[in-house]
């Protein structure tokens, strides 16, 4: 559904957008799966990796007082589109969430999630091009934020199974507590907790 009080040319632009980064998208998303399916040991390791080494660094700092750590949440960063950097901030959090402005943290990347946005803009250039007139760049980063959300849904989908994995590392053991919630989404909006269910027959 269209927002209201579009131009003739907001709405050209959401209605030939939508379209053409549809048909985009539908072909990304199974060559994402198929990457991740041929390459999911390199990748999951990866990640487990710098949670280990995130986990670890804050029991070096709160010791093995468990219950305060509350809150991981899993953010995916608007400068990142600007940057082209595509980073998600993963970072721990005690009872004081919002009051906590320098949280300990890392940025990562799930590059085989966004490494071909670029490819796929390119394509969309040269085929939206056809239809709207003198395609400006500020309109384009508004389809980039757009398809970027496409990318972050998959890298939430991939972080959910990785954090099942994550629960089951003794450094988390060691350093959350039962009410631990591990959460995606940006800060002070709704943020899905991710973990909640094991897979049938994940390894």
């Amino acid at each position: 559904m269209m927002p209201e009080g579009m131009s003739g040319r907001e709405q050209l632009l959401w209605d030939v957008s939508g379209r053409v980064l549809m048909d985009i998208w539908m072909q990304r998303v199974n060559v994402i799966k198929s990457d991740y399916e041929a390459n999911h040991v390199r990748y999951d390791q990866e990640i487990i990796d710098k949670f280990e080494n995130l986990l670890s660094e804050w029991k070096s700092i709160h010791g093995d007082r468990k219950e305060e750590l509350k809150y991981v949440i899993i953010s995916p960063l608007g400068s990142g589109v600007i940057t082209r950097s595509y980073e998600l901030q993963i970072a721990l959090f005690d009872q004081n969430l919002y009051n906590n402005e320098n949280p300990l943290c890392i940025y990562w990347t799930p590059k085989f999630v966004f490494k071909d946005i670029e490819e796929d803009m390119a394509t969309y250039r040269k085929i939206a091009s056809k239809e709207i007139i003198r395609l400006r760049e500020d309109e384009v980063y508004e389809i980039r934020r757009r398809y970027a959300l496409c990318h972050a849904y998959v890298s939430m989908q991939y972080m959910d199974r990785i954090i099942r994995k994550i629960y089951r590392l003794p450094v988390w053991k060691e350093t959350a507590c039962d009410d631990t919630k591990v959460l995606y989404g940006t800060y002070m909006e709704q943020m899905v907790e991710l973990g909640m269910t094991q897979e049938e027959g994940e390894t």
